[in-house]
């Protein structure tokens, strides 16, 4: 897809807003060889969310766009370099790229434009190195290579201007001249991780908090006037108090140790220049019961949220003064897992907060409650395929605006952590929902949460938006339906749909037999005794079966049917009368007493073993 193409799929409320300000974006970062990023590329909107299981990558892709554009330096070395299969040491000659390419945006809609404004502040900074890429766009190319320096005896990184996007076989022909501090300072990247902490910011001399707050703006007679109070009050303080006093006679002594020198020691409780207030500064917060608590009193989750605040307040500080000097910031932030330590109310609120930071946003997350909120356009799945990191991301232009809405609907807003899963095994009603997990317990000796696996109920044989969603993302799926003949037709519209082959000819799809459902399935193979003994242990009776025939027999049924459990077949058809009127009440003590079955063969039913077994071959696991 063409880079301005996908800018375009930004909500336009979002590019309106945070785009008046700046001018270009950040579209595409490319990197190679970077710890376990081999290869990947991933598009880059004004607010985009990377999720992924535990050591998909995330981290790494935030740590390699640091190394190329971060405002702060960061010291990088050999284990920073991509280490292949097999070997035991990085190669010197071995070199990471992290690769960028900025394109114009219009500064009062965000629309993706093909030219820089001439004239415009971008343009004087870049100059002669804006780009024109194989779409005749222009744009802005941007490398930094980390590797072996011969000359130091250490790992550095160079950065210089990319006059073509293309590769080619030789890097020095994509390669221009080298990019000046002066021109990284305007949209260089600010990274966040999950350790933040607004407490210790208060007191690190490089916070976004000391930024802001180092220079306070007062007029130099303000400055005076309030110095000279802060020096009375001091002086009052100390001849106020005998400890201060004491302690100060004890301090003057100095002079006698340091011989020559005559040193007279002042004691300052507050600071007498404003220069220095800063370091003193302090945050409460009023609580709902007019008490004032420190922030040091607070939990984490209020020191990291009010540390993201404060770089809202620098970055929206910053883009003013920029504005007032004719001009511009791009502000890029990288954010760290922003629900560490929030509840999940507060987690979903966050991504309004984080949307409304004046900076193009990158946030990595393993929280459903934050990505329930997002647009699926906004999301790049991070997946480990062997040693090597996979991104993916939904290509939302080439599907209309139901399937859209439905993915967002049915699957980000209540089932968003199907996003962070291993495997999606699909199936139809209620009684799968509560054994399944159960029988795949006793299947792997381990929880599904533990092995990463959703199991899904699709109600209605609501199957594609799941299925689609999986598919685009490459998580694997699963299905086992009811072999009745609208959930089959509603799967196989659904395969057909989404491109899969036909139910028949589908590894991962597996039906009942012969029209039945999982309740008939599971009497077809033969368990009859152990669900009847979870009948009676369930009711504390003898005979359950017997109760259920003498109470429903001649009753009516479904689509007014007589229920008539007469004739040989009487006591099999109440067993599954049974079975089908108390689904939600009884599936978890039917599976259990399978599972528990003295034969060990007997522990898993034969369909769903086909199922299980087909996920260990997918997933590659040995039981």
């Amino acid at each position: 897809m063409d880079v301005l193409e996908m800018i375009g799929e930004e909500p336009p409320e979002r590019m309106e807003t945070e785009a008046k300000n700046s001018g270009i974006t950040i579209a595409l970062i490319r990197i190679e060889n970077f710890r376990g990023l081999k290869a990947i590329e991933v598009g880059l909107l004004q607010l985009t969310v990377i999720l992924g299981a535990n050591n998909a990558g995330k981290s790494s892709f935030l740590e390699a766009v640091c190394a190329a554009i971060g405002a702060t330096r960061r010291a990088y070395g050999k284990e920073d370099i991509h280490l292949a299969a097999g070997e035991s040491e990085v190669p010197r000659s071995r070199v990471a790229k992290i690769d960028l390419k900025l394109v114009a945006v219009d500064p009062e809609t965000g629309a993706p434009t093909p030219k820089f404004p001439a004239g415009s502040y971008w343009t004087e900074l870049f100059g002669s190195d804006i780009a024109i890429d194989e779409n005749g766009h222009e744009f802005v190319g941007l490398r930094a290579k980390l590797g072996w320096n011969i000359a130091s005896g250490e790992y550095r990184i160079e950065r210089k201007f990319l006059k073509r996007w293309e590769q080619s076989e030789n890097p020095s022909e994509d390669e221009g001249g080298r990019l000046s501090s002066a021109q990284l300072e305007p949209f260089g990247l600010n990274y966040i991780d999950a350790k933040r902490d607004l407490d210790e910011d208060l007191r690190s001399r490089s916070s976004f908090w000391r930024r802001l707050t180092d220079d306070i703006g007062l007029e130099p007679d303000v400055i005076r006037e309030a110095e000279q109070m802060l020096s009375e009050l001091n002086d009052k303080l100390v001849n106020g108090s005998d400890v201060l006093k004491h302690v100060g006679q004890h301090l003057n002594s100095i002079s006698d140790v340091l011989a020559g020198n005559s040193s007279t020691v002042e004691i300052s409780p507050v600071a007498r220049k404003l220069r220095d207030l800063s370091r003193g500064l302090d945050v409460s917060i009023l609580g709902s019961d007019a008490q004032s608590f420190p922030l040091a009193r607070h939990g984490m989750g209020t020191r990291s949220l009010a540390s993201l605040l404060v770089f809202q307040a620098y970055a929206g500080w910053r883009a003013s003064n920029a504005s007032k000097e004719h001009a511009s910031v791009h502000s890029f932030l990288a954010l760290e897992e922003p629900e560490a330590h929030l509840h999940p109310h507060a987690q979903r609120s966050l991504y309004k907060q984080i949307s409304s930071i004046r900076a193009q946003t990158i946030v990595s997350t393993h929280s459903p409650y934050f990505v329930s909120q997002a647009k699926i356009s906004q999301l790049r799945v991070f997946r480990k395929s062997g040693l090597e990191t996979i991104v993916k991301q939904l290509d939302v232009s080439s599907v209309d605006s139901d399937v859209v809405r439905r993915v967002e609907e049915q699957i980000l807003l209540t089932r968003g952590d199907l996003l962070f899963s291993s495997g999606i095994v699909l199936f139809e009603g209620e009684t799968e929902e509560v054994a399944l997990p159960i029988m795949a317990e006793r299947y792997w000796n381990r929880s599904i949460h533990e092995l990463g696996l959703s199991f899904v109920p699709v109600g209605g044989g609501n199957y594609f938006p799941f299925i689609w969603l999986a598919t685009n993302l490459d998580i694997p799926w699963f299905v086992l339906s009811d072999a009745e003949k609208d959930p089959l037709k509603t799967l196989d519209a659904c395969l057909k749909k989404v491109g899969a082959p036909e139910r028949s000819q589908c590894p991962n799809v597996f039906t009942m037999e012969e029209g039945l459902d999982f309740e008939a399935q599971l009497l077809r193979e033969g368990y009859a005794v152990e669900v009847e003994r979870a009948f009676n242990k369930f009711h504390e009776v003898d005979d359950y079966v017997a109760v259920h025939i003498e109470t429903h027999h001649g009753q009516k049924g479904k689509k007014g049917v007589i229920k008539d459990f007469n004739g040989e077949d009487g006591r099999h058809l109440a067993l599954l009368d049974a079975m089908r009127m108390n689904k939600t009440a009884m599936a978890s003590s039917i599976a259990r007493e399978i599972c528990d079955s003295a034969d060990v063969s007997r522990r898993t039913p034969p369909k769903i073993k086909e199922v299980f077994s087909k996920v260990s071959e997918t997933l590659g696991w040995v039981r």
